[in-house]
């Protein structure tokens, strides 16, 4: 979800960038088009097991909000593309590619608040990963004899 959504800055920029080449503009939409239905369909699944269940909503919110911005980019792309000289359209355009990169990084914080747990459990994984090496060191130094004892036991008496 997140790799869409670093992709879609990518095509607002080289939309803008357009504005001086507008027959440029429909392979662009069409491809932000798809890439956004990508984003979507991550998105629901991220905002269906997101917790807490605020942070699905705001996701699902903010997923919704970029899906019209984009919209509004496409029809703008459009409107360019019948009337290339109209200086009034092209500063819509890049007013709404503005917007909509805005409407990006909304998703992107949601998307990053909705993966603290994901990221907690990783790290409690990583320390508890940690604490089994050590202790798997610590048995194979115990087993081959190298770990003094404070009375006669062995370590397999304590194993």
């Amino acid at each position: 979800c997140l790799s869409i959504v670093s992709l879609l800055p990518v095509f607002f920029f080289q939309m803008t960038k357009s504005v001086t080449n507008p027959e440029e503009l429909g392979g662009l939409a069409s491809q932000m088009t798809n890439d956004y239905g990508h984003l979507a369909l991550q998105g629901r699944m991220a905002a269906a097991t997101a917790e807490p269940e605020e942070i699905g909503f705001q996701i699902k919110t903010r997923v919704q909000e970029l899906g019209h911005g984009c919209i509004f980019l496409v029809q703008k792309a459009g409107a360019l593309q019948i009337c290339p000289t109209d200086s009034y359209t092209k500063r819509e355009l890049i007013e709404c590619a503005r917007a909509v990169t805005e409407k990006v990084s909304l998703v992107l914080s949601a998307l990053q608040a909705g993966n603290k747990g994901t990221q907690a459990c990783i790290t409690a994984a990583s320390a508890v990963s940690g604490i089994i090496a050590d202790l798997d060191t610590t048995i194979m130094f115990a087993t081959a004899g190298t770990l003094n004892a404070e009375n006669n036991e062995s370590f397999a008496d304590h194993r």
